[in-house]
C-alpha cells in the first residue's frame, strides 16, 4: 500500500483544534512550543500571526536549512523540556511520541496528535496497545480494532500519573484523526 504524504492537508481542522487549545488554556500566560514534526512550518508561523507566544523550537528529522536535524522522540524521552505545548504532526503514528512524553509531564501541558490511517500492521504501538504484538492482522480487522487502540492510547497518562483533563477530536475531511490533550501532572 502506497500512502501519499501530504503536509497539512486539512488545515482548516488542524488550526482550529489548536486555536480552541490556545484560547482555552493559554490565554492569560503564552505557551511555550514544540512542534515537534515541524516541516514547512506553516501550522505554527500562522498561530503565531494570532497568539503570543512565549517560545516556539521547531524540529524535524528531515534536514532542512535554518532549523534542527533531530529525532523528536529522542528529545520527549528526557526530562526537563520546558515546553508547555508538544505539537506531534506527524505523517503517520504519533503514539511514540505520546509514549515518550507521557513520563515527563511537569507541569499543565497541552498535546496536538495527528494520527494517520496508516495500516495498523505497520504501527507495533497499536497492535502491542491491544494484546496483539507481533501478529498479522487482516486490513478488515484491522481498522475496526484501530479506534480501540487510539481510545486506549489516548488515556495512558494514567499510567504515569497524569489527569486527562480533556481531549478533543477535530472533524476532518481526510482519513487522519487530529487530537489535542490537555494533561496535569497527577502529583
Amino acid at each position: 500500500m502506497t500512502v501519499r504524504k501530504v503536509d497539512n492537508s486539512d488545515l482548516g481542522a488542524k488550526l482550529d483544534l489548536r486555536r480552541y487549545f490556545l484560547r482555552k488554556y493559554h490565554g492569560d500566560d503564552p505557551p511555550q512550543v514544540l512542534d515537534c514534526c515541524q516541516g514547512e512550518g506553516l501550522l505554527w508561523k500562522r498561530l503565531r500571526e494570532e497568539f503570543n507566544l512565549a517560545s516556539y523550537w521547531g524540529i524535524d528529522i528531515k534536514p532542512k536549512k535554518g532549523r534542527l536535524k533531530l529525532d523528536s522522540v529522542r528529545l520527549l524521552q528526557q526530562p526537563g523540556w520546558p515546553q508547555n505545548v508538544i505539537d506531534v504532526d506527524t505523517y503517520g503514528s504519533p503514539w511514540k511520541h505520546w509514549e515518550a512524553l507521557l513520563e515527563h509531564i511537569r507541569r499543565p501541558t497541552t498535546v496536538f496528535l495527528t494520527a494517520g490511517q496508516w495500516p495498523m500492521g505497520t504501527d507495533r504501538m497499536i497492535l502491542h496497545s491491544l494484546g496483539l504484538g507481533g501478529m498479522a492482522i487482516p486490513p478488515g480487522i484491522s481498522r475496526k480494532l484501530h479506534g480501540l487502540a487510539v481510545s486506549y492510547l489516548l488515556t495512558r497518562g494514567c499510567v504515569y500519573g497524569n489527569l486527562t483533563i480533556e481531549i478533543v477530536e477535530a472533524v476532518s475531511t481526510g482519513s487522519a484523526r487530529y487530537f489535542g490533550v490537555r494533561l496535569e501532572p497527577g502529583n
